[in-house]
């Protein structure tokens, strides 16, 4: 026959593991219904100042620690460098934790539809399907910390990349930025920036002023981008604008 504290230790375990993942249920499903409460919330409104989001139909899952929500039709409508611009993903994903520090990570597939005013007031679009489309972003206390974009095989109409890169950190001076690109017929160009005055897109990265508001701002504080490093040459992008 077993003593008492023979069972206790036989019984623990057990009752441990169903307390935490009790708890673990609970938690994500507290999480989970928030995260659906912030989606109703964001569909068809501004996400921040000037930026729309909208979508078809979105799913929300991703238990026990993470929070997906995957999105058909997912589009985004907001100001360009000389106008109205939007983006449309056939297939959109956003990937989160329910724990630990704010980053998400994103994923697009299927058709994309770009849309952007030229310099001269026309419109332009461009649609393309890539090999791969994936994004993240780290958030703290002062807002968006860093972005990350990375495309493959991005190929549209009259245009092909093998690959497209995107990162931005903000540091403790300024905003730190790296744009690299690689066309299918040219070779690799990359080049290396940092934005004085960034208390001027503070605004921005705590998402409370609109991009052309923030570029408005800083450029009246005399922000100026300061290259360090630029590797090849640039590709002909005229054509777009």
């Amino acid at each position: 026959m077993f003593k008492y504290s023979s069972r206790f230790w036989l019984y623990a375990p057990t009752l441990l593991f169903l307390t935490l993942a009790i708890a673990v249920m609970i938690h994500w499903r507290l999480a989970a219904d928030a995260f659906e409460k912030r989606l109703a919330a964001l569909e068809g409104h501004e996400a921040i100042p000037g930026v729309t989001l909208e979508w078809t139909s979105v799913q929300v899952g991703g238990f026990p620690f993470r929070l997906d929500a995957d999105f058909t039709n997912f589009r985004i409508t907001g100001a360009g460098a000389h106008g109205p611009a939007t983006w449309t993903a056939e297939k959109f994903a956003l990937h989160g934790l329910t724990y630990g520090r704010s980053q998400n990570v994103y994923e697009a597939a299927g058709r994309q539809q770009v849309n952007w005013t030229g310099a001269d007031g026309s419109s332009h679009a461009a649609s393309f399907l890539p090999g791969s489309m994936r994004g993240s972003s780290i958030l703290d206390a002062q807002g968006l910390k860093r972005f990350d974009l990375d495309i493959v095989d991005m190929a549209g109409q009259d245009f092909a990349f093998t690959r497209f890169q995107f990162h931005m950190r903000r540091g403790a001076t300024g905003l730190d930025l790296m744009l690299a690109d690689s066309l299918a017929k040219t070779a690799n160009f990359q080049v290396y920036a940092s934005l004085s005055q960034a208390g001027a897109w503070a605004s921005l990265l705590r998402g409370e002023m609109s991009w052309p508001q923030a570029d408005a701002e800083w450029r009246a504080k005399g922000g100026k981008a300061n290259l360090s490093q630029i590797i090849g040459t640039p590709p002909d992008l005229s054509p777009l604008y």
